[in-house]
């Protein structure tokens, strides 16, 4: 009886010797291995739009500014369409070099002038358009094509250009329209000629500004509208209509006049923002007449040329997030310094905040993650990092004894 009351004894003092043990190791456990990380790996997108530039805009219809991309980046008026005129011949180049593409230094094909062309042009004479003098049995190539209808703006090579690589004037106005839209240019529409001439061939200065980043994109098309004159077969030297290129850094692209259209001009300059090239597009219409026109776009051009600058993104120390602490507190997060890139006012400026977990305890400037710019046309791609704004508290022997999930 006595040993089974020792054996009982004894196996009482190893459970609460085993409980006591179990319970010092957690104990310990709990108290001195580090806690778990706090929050999880996430990314999200920063974005600042910086205030619109001041521009001159004249009081008569409409325009738009843009860059080489295509993309507005101010529009005035109430962008409705207008009579194109003659920077319609943009379009009719697009649709000539889809059908039959050129490059730098290649002459195309050789086009011979026949009786259509030349009614194309004793027409022309009797309505009073632009044309340039052709013959019936004369030969030009397809870059000398080109370049009579964009330099001196003939109307009636437009159309004999048209007809030659589609067909029919019908043919071409039907590609045209659909062309236009697939290029972009929703408020676009072509009419039955290739010129422009027609007061039915209407576009917005927003969409011109589309049809001119294509133009600029295309090396011979590039080359063309930046000639003062250009040496026409049989006819010698003619002018371009676009009087102020080389001015203000103009280099194109287009001009357009009628009684319906009024003066439009269609126009590219090249700048150099924190050392690289920027191409500026800027396109007026319904201005009284051409002169005008083009006379409005050199301090349009200058205005936002001035309008590139440097601007703070992100600055030094300003708070981008917080960690919660679970036993109460936060740690606050910020750019290790100023985050500074290249806009055109008005535009917006985007970067990417990364963040990751953050380990306790948390020196004051630890690292936790990244803001980060993609390069573009006026920056380098450029990576800051994010630390903390002061050290992370610790949690209590209290807290760490009731939340053993965090530890272990």
């Amino acid at each position: 009886m006595k040993s089974y009351s020792k054996k009982r004894h004894t196996g009482r003092l190893i459970g609460t010797l085993l409980i006591f043990a179990i319970l010092v190791a957690y104990v310990g456990t709990v108290l001195l291995l580090p806690v778990k990380t706090i929050g999880s790996t996430h990314t999200s997108q920063l974005k600042i739009t910086t205030p619109s530039v001041n521009l001159p805009w004249p009081k008569y219809g409409e325009g738009a500014i843009g860059l080489s991309d295509g993309v507005v980046v101010q529009a005035h008026g109430n962008q409705t369409p207008r009579p194109t005129a003659s920077v319609a011949k943009l379009i009719t180049a697009l649709s000539v070099l889809h059908k039959y593409p050129l490059s730098v230094g290649e002459q195309g094909p050789t086009i011979t002038i026949d009786t259509t062309d030349y009614a194309y042009y004793t027409n022309y004479i009797s309505e009073q358009g632009s044309v340039v003098p052709v013959s019936t049995g004369e030969q030009l190539s397809e870059l000398q094509m080109l370049e009579a209808m964009l330099i001196p703006s003939g109307n009636n090579i437009a159309d004999a250009l048209a007809r030659w690589a589609y067909g029919s004037l019908p043919a071409y106005d039907q590609f045209a329209n659909g062309y236009v839209k697939q290029l972009g240019l929703k408020n676009t529409t072509v009419a039955t000629d290739a010129s422009g001439f027609s007061p039915n061939t209407t576009s917005t200065a927003s969409d011109l500004i589309k049809l001119g980043s294509l133009v600029m994109a295309n090396p011979v098309l590039a080359q063309i509208v930046a000639m003062k004159t250009v040496n026409v077969p049989n006819v010698g030297v003619m002018k371009n209509y676009d009087n102020v290129i080389g001015l203000n850094g103009i280099n194109g692209i287009k001009t357009g006049n009628s009684n319906q259209a009024g003066g439009v001009f269609l126009g590219s300059a090249n700048t150099k923002v924190n050392g690289q090239t920027i191409t500026v597009l800027v396109a007026l219409m319904g201005a009284p007449n051409l002169s005008q026109v083009m006379t409005d776009t050199l301090p349009m051009v200058v205005a936002v040329e001035n309008s590139f600058a440097q601007s703070t993104l992100v600055s030094k120390s300003e708070v981008l997030g917080e960690y919660k602490l679970p036993w109460g507190g936060i740690v606050q997060v910020a750019a290790a310094k100023d985050l500074v890139v290249y806009v055109l006012q008005g535009q917006a400026a985007n970067a990417t905040l990364t963040l990751s977990s953050l380990n306790i305890p948390a020196a004051k400037g630890a690292r936790v993650g990244t803001i980060t710019t993609k390069a573009n046309r006026l920056n380098q791609g450029q990576s800051v990092n994010v630390i903390t704004l002061e050290k992370s508290t610790n949690p209590t022997w209290q807290w760490r004894l009731l939340h053993p999930q965090a530890i272990l």
